[in-house]
């Protein structure tokens, strides 16, 4: 699958990438997330991700995703600070 970025520029999709931004939303929020949590939320996201946007998504929709996945798992100050990343 392809991302879409700001730019316009594809780049393939690498879901470390989310992890990463996870991890460190956690960290900001004050609710560090164990490995166990992060690999299973990035496994959902992906999962998600590809049912829904199978060839190309946005960075915009990415983002979304990752909120919603998030909020629903009960991550709700994780959520707030990676949307304001």
């Amino acid at each position: 699958m392809k991302v879409v970025k700001r730019d316009g520029r594809l780049q393939e999709f690498d879901i470390n990438k989310i992890m990463i931004s996870i991890e460190r939303s956690s960290d900001d929020a004050g609710n560090p997330m164990n490995s166990s949590d992060i690999l299973n939320l990035s496994g959902d996201i992906k999962n998600k991700l590809w049912k829904d946007f199978n060839e190309s998504v946005s960075y915009k929709d990415i983002r979304k995703t990752v909120i919603e996945v998030l909020q629903d798992a009960g991550f709700k100050s994780v959520a707030k600070a990676y949307e304001s990343q």
